[in-house]
């Protein structure tokens, strides 16, 4: 009898500490969830502020349409999300548990026997999901948002190239001069046109026509001048010459897309499989050919461009893994570093929480930063430029948890400062000695 009482009173503690650990998961995630969500809104608005103040210019002082603006504003939102998701991470996990420690409720839950370990459930549980959503942003979002970015500016510089005309007027479009007598806003038909067309020095064009429209090419990314009816005068090696034509045709190229008339493809607008078969497809360019110049999806490249190609597609798909999982580990180094003793939040305040996860994620950008200009320059392989921030960081996570779940430090600061007290300690008894 006294056996079963005791079984029994064994599971109604095992159930009551379930459901305890049950509730103070929900609890915490739903402080982490509130922080995150704050500091995504924040960060994600401040870079699109920035953003925004070069669109306003746009408008302003080039008449583009405000629903155009609107279509690069969301195209440009996946970008900012694949850096604001990992900064997000780390302040809003830092900021729940300094929220946690500075109302000493970190101290009433090691009293009540929690250990740190039963807060690594929560954690992980968001980590998974950060990590997940950031893989989602850079391998699908990412790729939709720089091609709608470009479809949206090749838009802009279509209807420009219309509206931006003034008729009776010597226009400038790059290094070609358009004249047209009258203008059809809505259809782009042209009465009566000159046209000087400068870009090549030692062939100078001048045409002259009855009719003209100007069409655009999508696919192509290029805006051509359609004209009719006309004589085409030129000179090429100082000798002149007169041609007739009843349909002639002129690419025009916009300075808003000076870099996207060219052919060749964009690795940054690529789905992942696109993606990994660019990469082949360079990397078979490369070895079948010893060539100097080499044609890779119809561009002429000479060998030492096609390798530069390559390592930024290479990095391109490095890059769509790497953040997202920075996400996952910034979760752990922000629940490290959020412990603090509720003397320090009352001194410093969660602005040092803050401040202290900003200088964190700096110092792993910049990391990053460096990894990938070495790896585009071709001075460091490019696995190595871009899972070396991450190994470190994912070290620096599993130590401070370490320390602090065994409670040799009782927050990261006092740790920090118990260490640098020893090196400062050695060091002068080292000079001692000498």
């Amino acid at each position: 009898m006294w056996a079963i009482t005791k079984r029994a009173t064994l599971g109604v503690a095992n159930t009551h500490e379930h459901l305890t650990v049950k509730i103070l998961s929900r609890y915490v995630l739903r402080e982490i969830l509130s922080f995150f969500g704050v500091s995504l809104a924040a960060f994600t608005g401040l870079l699109l502020t920035l953003r925004m103040l070069r669109l306003t210019s746009l408008i302003i002082n080039r008449g583009v349409e405000f629903g155009q603006i609107a279509q690069v504003f969301f195209a440009i939102i996946p970008t900012f999300l694949e850096i604001a998701l990992p900064m997000s991470t780390l302040l809003g996990v830092m900021l729940a548990f300094a929220r946690l420690s500075g109302d000493s409720e970190m101290v009433v839950m090691k009293a009540s026997g929690i250990s740190l370990a039963r807060f690594l459930k929560p954690i992980v549980i968001f980590a998974v999901a950060v990590g997940a959503t950031g893989l989602f942003v850079s391998c699908v979002l990412r790729p939709w948002g720089f091609e709608a970015l470009e479809r949206a500016l090749f838009e802009i510089a279509r209807s420009k190239s219309v509206s931006g005309l003034s008729e009776g007027v010597f226009n400038q479009l790059g290094q070609i001069t358009l004249y047209a007598d009258r203008i059809d806003y809505r259809t782009g038909e042209l009465d009566r046109v000159l046209v000087d067309d400068k870009r090549d020095a030692e062939q100078r064009k001048v045409v002259v026509a009855k009719r003209g429209r100007i069409v655009a090419d999508e696919k192509a990314r290029t805006i051509s001048l359609i004209l009719a009816d006309g004589v085409a005068h030129e000179t090429l090696d100082g000798r002149y010459s007169r041609t007739e034509f009843n349909s002639n045709s002129l690419t025009v190229d916009p300075n808003e897309l000076k870099s996207e008339a060219k052919k060749g493809i964009n690795t940054r607008e690529l789905s992942m499989s696109r993606l990994r078969a660019a990469i082949a497809e360079y990397k078979q360019a490369l070895r079948s050919s010893d060539a100097e110049e080499l044609t890779v999806f119809g561009e002429v490249l000479s060998r030492d461009e096609t390798e530069k190609k390559y390592r930024r597609a290479k990095i391109e798909l490095g890059q769509r893994t790497s953040l997202p999982l920075a996400s996952a580990i910034m979760a752990l180094i922000g629940m490290s570093l959020g412990i603090m003793s509720p003397r320090t939040q009352r001194s410093w305040g969660a602005g040092f929480a803050a401040t202290l996860g900003l200088i964190v994620f700096i110092i792993y950008y910049a990391i990053f930063s460096v990894g990938v200009a070495l790896a585009d320059s071709g001075k460091l392989h490019v696995g190595i430029a871009l899972w070396t921030p991450n190994i470190i960081a994912s070290l620096i996570a599993v130590l401070l948890v370490y320390k602090i779940s065994t409670e040799q430090w009782s927050s990261v600061s006092e740790g920090v400062q118990r260490s640098l007290m020893r090196v400062v300690e050695r060091a002068k008894r080292l000079r001692g000695k000498r």
